[in-house]
């Protein structure tokens, strides 16, 4: 059959071929079965005889008995494909013949079924009458309905039979396409559309679900794998097609691709589509049977929702790898995630959701560049799916965080499996040569026990992970009802606080800051404190929630504020131009208006920048460096000096600080506490000041409380120090008495 000018034909190419015959699995033509109905013994065995032999259309005949209307019907209802029936109009009633006639157009709804009526009594039913009123071929009397014209009856009535047929086929299969049209389109994955294929094209042939579609889109390796199959092919899925082990199949289905264009079997069909983007697909189905024309039309027709379709599911496809897939460890991402935890929920059996978040990895994106972050975060990706296995579902939420679902709750085993991969951190991992410290924070959470919804679940794990953070870096823990209590009253803490500088609750606390080499106070530190009803609140409970509400922001602004009059108001009343340092969050660092802020606070207090310092701490100022550098560098032309707080608790890199424009390194108190006592803390404690001697910064060490520390940290060439050896913070009023009795 040479290829039509239609639309399927840029999808859908056909070989010339010639249609067989309609055959049977064997390869025998299929028998017209034609039913005799008359109470005459005579007539049927007349009629048997004269068609013994006879072929009509290139089938043969196969003649079933009726001797009554009755037993007629009964045999319609259980055969409802008969071709043609010889109908006796007078039976066991007069109009027996007519009566059936209408059960079998109105009750069966038989609208092929071609009828020849018969009558030896042609008075009972007139002919013009019964031909204008009822759905028949013919109507003849017995006595001259001869073997030929008998023939010539059945030939034509066949032939009426085989057209319906054809129609109805079609019009059958043109709404199975209609109707499987949009569910096909509905599918949002190629391999389920393929797998739709192939289920509608079997329903729509009539045949057993025997079959696969391959698909040909990689052009590098030239595979050909099996996107969907059926019945003995389903276990294939996925697989190349050399893997069925069927080099006849493997040829044909390359020949096929080789030329772009279908072949037609006896006993089954690979046809060719290419889809509007060009993919190429081979579908093969065995049909047991020839193909009759009809049935490649309609095929035909079909591939066109075929090849837009699969184009549609691929979009789709790679819509949602896009939408929930993290393109860098392939991982399912966080609205992969949620949607996954949903599931799981639904499913209502015991998990534990485990939120992992890698400690300081700001440090290693910033410090050895993001290629090596990247491979960082794909081998930590294996890690994880390696110590977990596949039992679990393992996404990655942000940047620098995972999280995994795991059946069960098996916290014991769950600590020895996280121990275990501390172990393997701990030996370093090398990427690019570069040996990484890594350790990785965990907050877990158990459904059902902690939570019944996803999104709780999750925050619930997010707030044990963060509470290890503040606590037990690299450790695990596990939620509880008091970290609930806790956020409740961060909560409640953050809603008074919102109305604490207009009530003015807030006041600053000030600790010297002095001079090593020539024991003078050269600043202070501005501490922020809160007195709420009457009592002083610990900044441990509020400043936090000053953080997480947002509140730090204008609440920053007034600390600044403040503490510049403050600076003012002391150089006024001693005549000495000391340095106010002043802790700024990242929270205040990332708000869009802080510059602005910061500059219109100079401007209005008049206070010389010089004597100004802002705090940020190494931990804030490592995770968010890209940010950070060119904020502190705006900050520098202000003319507003730098510090870096807790300096040593991060990883800072030395190559990393002499891009920053800072003045002053503050040794964090954790080291100063040990300087006298461990070799350690005193050896890190020399590194830093080195360190900032080499790089022109001011060395301040936070925490002093013991002589010895003192002596410690002058040999080792410190330049300032500030704790309680020398004073605790004091409000306004004790500082400026303290100051004045200094300067006496």
């Amino acid at each position: 059959m040479s290829n039509e000018n239609s639309v399927s034909d840029e999808f859908f190419t056909f070989a010339d071929e010639s249609l067989a015959t309609q055959q049977t699995d064997s390869g025998t033509e299929i028998p017209w079965p034609i039913l005799i109905v008359d109470d005459e013994e005579e007539v049927h065995e007349a009629t048997r005889f004269a068609l013994q032999g006879v072929d009509i259309l290139d089938r043969p005949l196969e003649c079933y008995s009726a001797y009554s209307a009755v037993e007629a019907c009964e045999l319609l209802k259980k055969h409802p494909d008969f071709a043609c029936i010889l109908l006796d109009v007078v039976m066991e009633s007069e109009q027996a013949g007519l009566e059936l006639i209408s059960y079998i157009r109105e009750t069966l709804e038989y609208s092929s079924l071609r009828i020849i009526l018969r009558t030896g009594q042609p008075g009972y039913a007139p002919e013009l009458e019964v031909v204008n009123r009822y759905d028949i071929n013919d109507y003849k009397q017995k006595n001259e309905l001869s073997r030929t014209r008998l023939i010539t009856s059945l030939t034509s009535a066949l032939r009426s039979y085989q057209q319906i047929q054809v129609i109805e086929r079609s019009r059958q299969g043109l709404a199975l396409i209609i109707e499987s049209a949009p569910r096909l389109f509905l599918e949002r994955s190629a391999s389920k559309f393929a797998k739709g294929v192939l289920i509608q094209l079997c329903s729509l042939l009539g045949i057993d679900e025997n079959g696969f579609i391959c698909c040909h889109e990689d052009v590098r390796d030239q595979q050909v794998k099996i996107l969907a199959g059926l019945g003995r092919y389903s276990p294939w899925v996925g697989q190349p097609i050399e893997k069925l082990g069927d080099a006849g199949l493997q040829k044909e289905v390359e020949k096929v691709l080789q030329n772009q264009e279908s072949c037609i079997e006896e006993d089954h069909i690979t046809f060719y589509i290419r889809s509007p983007h060009k993919d190429e697909l081979v579908v093969r189905i065995e049909t047991r049977r020839p193909l009759s024309e009809m049935d490649i039309r309609l095929i035909k027709l079909f591939s066109v929702n075929v090849a837009v379709g699969f184009d549609n599911a691929q979009l789709f496809e790679q819509v949602e790898h896009l939408a929930f897939i993290d393109p860098l460890t392939s991982l399912p991402n966080r609205s992969a995630f949620i949607r996954l935890l949903e599931q799981t929920i639904a499913v209502n059996q015991p998990f534990t959701l485990l939120l992992a978040d890698l400690d300081n990895f700001q440090a290693v994106n910033d410090g050895l560049g993001h290629q090596v972050g990247d491979e960082t975060l794909q081998l930590t990706s294996e890690l994880l799916g390696q110590t977990f296995g596949q039992n679990c579902e393992l996404a990655r939420l942000s940047a620098d965080s995972f999280c995994l679902l795991i059946p069960g709750k098996h916290i014991t085993e769950l600590t020895k499996q996280l121990q275990k991969l501390q172990w393997t951190l701990d030996e370093g991992l090398t990427v690019r040569g570069y040996e990484i410290p890594l350790s990785i924070t965990w907050g877990a959470a158990l459904y059902p026990d902690h939570a019944k919804k996803a999104g709780t679940l999750l925050q619930n794990a997010s707030i044990a992970m963060k509470d290890a953070k503040a606590n037990q870096r690299g450790g695990l823990r596990l939620f509880n009802k008091g970290f609930d209590q806790v956020l409740q009253q961060r909560l409640q803490t953050a809603s008074e606080l919102r109305h604490s500088v207009a009530r003015s609750e807030l006041e600053l606390h000030f600790q010297p800051q002095i001079a090593l080499k020539t024991s003078r106070l050269v600043g202070a530190e501005a501490l922020l404190r809160w007195r709420r009803n009457g009592e002083l609140v610990s900044p441990v409970d509020f400043i936090p929630a000053a953080e997480s509400s947002g509140h730090i922001v204008s609440i920053g602004a007034w600390v600044l504020e403040e503490a510049c009059r403050q600076q003012l108001h002391w150089q006024q009343e001693t005549g000495l131009e000391l340095t106010v340092a002043v802790n700024v969050s990242m929270r205040q660092l990332l708000d869009v208006h802080f510059l602005e802020m910061l500059t219109g606070v100079v401007q209005k207090t008049g206070i010389n920048p010089k004597n100004l310092e802002l705090e940020i701490t190494e931990t804030v100022m490592m995770e968010n460096a890209e940010t950070v550098v060119d904020l502190l560098a705006e900050v520098r032309d202000l003319g507003v000096q730098i510090a870096i707080d807790d300096f040593g608790t991060g990883y800072s890199s030395l190559s990393y600080l002499q891009q920053l424009t800072v003045d002053r390194l503050k040794i964090d108190r954790s080291f100063v506490q040990l300087v006298a006592e461990q070799d350690e803390a005193r050896v890190i404690a020399a590194m830093i000041v080195k360190m900032g001697q080499l790089l022109g910064f001011k060395v301040l060490a936070e925490g002093v409380e013991t002589s010895e520390q003192l002596a410690e940290l002058k040999k080792l060439g410190c330049d300032e120090v500030q704790g309680f050896y020398y004073a605790k913070p004091m409000a306004a009023d004790a500082w400026l008495e303290y100051v004045n009795q200094l300067n006496c």
